[in-house]
């Protein structure tokens, strides 16, 4: 008892306490320069661990392509770029009001050592120092860019260690994407680069798409407008494809998509789901009823039946359609703020009725952070033949765990955890619900994973915890905590 006593006043002196002092004082300085966050208890500053280190560990410990690794470092200037930028905020204001400061270029220098040892070693040809110059300092301003844009411009959508996540993955997925173009870094697997050119094409088009609607003034809001710009859009789309694919492009794709290996039948599966969240939806909508948490988690399950079945039985596939839906959902929240009319009020009453305290920003961010919570996983997992656990962490964390805890504490949860509105009920249940999940597709043989069941009790146990502790939001950080802690399982394994 005197060991466990003596443990807990040390972690309060040296981690808690400290880290409360800091939490002050960020606040005092978001005070000062008029910035609202989103409503929390606590800024979060421990996530922009989470992406580099899922990175790092498999750059370090796994055989993955060059692109990869490259990935990898420059996450890592974006950790020290984040450190600075959280010890500059609680010293002053002056890092939300001024665009370019200092601490950039100095967390630019730090990443550019950090990028230019691996090329030496596994890109010779990109191994000058210009080029590392060039990607890392460039990275860093854009991440710093875009940190400052979420936190000032966006009122209440984040947190500040949500917007450092959202920032981190969308530079690094857009440098990434930059130098796979630009220094045609190709992939061994012919049929991931097949995916890649459709994803890419799709989602730099909806990129497109959302600017203009961005700049459009009121009166050419219409739906003529829209039907000029979706239709404009169509063909950007098909043009692309056919200078990369070969004039058969539609026909290629459609054969992929339905034809090989019998994909039809998987297809008819998830367009079944999509129509029942469809019809739900509209249904919930048209009552005007608000959807309680519970509810909320229909959706939960829905799309993780889509990605576990996907990663299951055509991981492939799975990675196609979640790029080509992640394009669509995006395309549909900016319907949803474009005031194009009838199409924006229709939206926004859907939006109203399962919207949580959550979405109080701008942006309906919790269902995109469900989206990208399920699909992370198929962009960082390398090697997927040997990862099918890891490529369900979305899946089992947020659509088997969260959605668990989340209606057994509401119906049976008594013991609250102390600083938090989650049960101890309902966080046993998140842990053996994952349990039982990687049994019973162990049972079916659908899952063939060494020590997947160990692994899971270590990894659910972890995220179980952070989850009933936490007040970021599940959808996003759970599952970077859950490929961690199975990356530490399969490593010590």
């Amino acid at each position: 008892m005197k060991i466990v006593t003596k443990f807990t006043q040390i972690l309060q002196d040296k981690i808690i306490g400290p880290m409360k002092t800091l939490e002050r004082r960020i606040a005092l300085s978001l005070q000062e320069a008029n910035v609202k966050l989103r409503p929390a208890n606590s800024n979060g500053l421990w996530c922009h661990l989470l992406l580099p280190a899922a990175l790092v560990t498999y750059s370090c410990f796994d055989s993955v392509p060059t692109l990869y690794k490259i990935t990898s470092c420059i996450s890592v200037g974006l950790f020290f770029h984040s450190v600075l930028f959280i010890v500059f905020l609680s010293t002053s204001s002056t890092v939300l009001k001024e665009p370019v400061y200092a601490g950039c270029v100095a967390s630019g220098f730090i990443s550019t050592i950090l990028l230019f040892h691996p090329f030496l070693f596994y890109c010779l040809f990109f191994s000058d120092l210009g080029f590392s110059l060039t990607v890392s300092i460039s990275s860093t301003c854009l991440f710093a860019a875009m940190l400052r844009l979420f936190i000032v411009k966006f009122d209440k959508t984040f947190t500040l260690g949500e917007a450092m996540i959202t920032a981190q993955a969308v530079v690094l997925f857009f440098i990434m994407s930059v130098i796979k173009f630009f220094f045609k870094m190709q992939s061994d697997d012919k049929e991931i680069e097949f995916i890649g050119v459709i994803v890419y094409t799709i989602l730099s088009t909806v990129g497109l798409i959302v600017t203009v609607l961005y700049f459009l003034t009121d009166s050419w809001r219409t739906l003529r407008t829209l039907a000029y710009i979706v239709a404009s859009a169509a063909v950007f789309v098909l043009l692309i494809l056919h200078a990369v694919l070969g004039r058969n492009c539609v026909i290629t794709i459609l054969n992929y998509v339905f034809v090989e290996r019998d994909r039809y039948k998987l297809f008819t599966f998830w367009l079944f789901l999509v129509l029942v969240a469809v019809c739900v939806l509209m249904v919930r909508t048209r009552l005007a009823v608000k959807a309680s948490t519970v509810t909320r988690k229909t959706f939960h399950i829905l799309a993780s039946l889509v990605f576990l079945s996907g990663i299951l039985y055509d991981v492939y596939l799975m990675t196609l359609a979640a790029g080509i839906g992640l394009g669509v959902l995006i395309f549909v929240e900016a319907l949803r703020k474009s005031g194009i009319e009838p199409i924006s009020s229709a939206l926004q009453s859907a939006f109203l009725v399962y919207c949580d305290e959550k979405d109080c920003g701008l942006f309906a961010m919790t269902p995109l952070y469900l989206y990208v919570g399920l699909a992370f996983p198929l962009l960082l997992v390398p090697n997927r033949p040997d990862r099918e656990l890891e490529l369900l962490s979305g899946v089992l964390s947020i659509g088997v765990g969260d959605t668990a805890a989340s209606w057994f504490g509401s119906r049976f949860g008594f013991n609250k955890w102390s600083d938090s509105n989650r049960t101890m009920e309902g966080t046993t249940f998140n842990i053996l619900s994952q349990i039982g999940t990687v049994y019973a597709l162990q049972l079916f043989e659908l899952l063939d994973n060494k020590s997947a069941l160990l692994r899971t009790v270590f990894a659910a146990t972890v995220s179980g915890f952070v989850e009933a502790k936490t007040d970021q939001v599940d959808n996003l950080v759970l599952p970077l905590v859950t490929m961690i802690a199975l990356q530490a399982t399969w490593i010590l394994l």
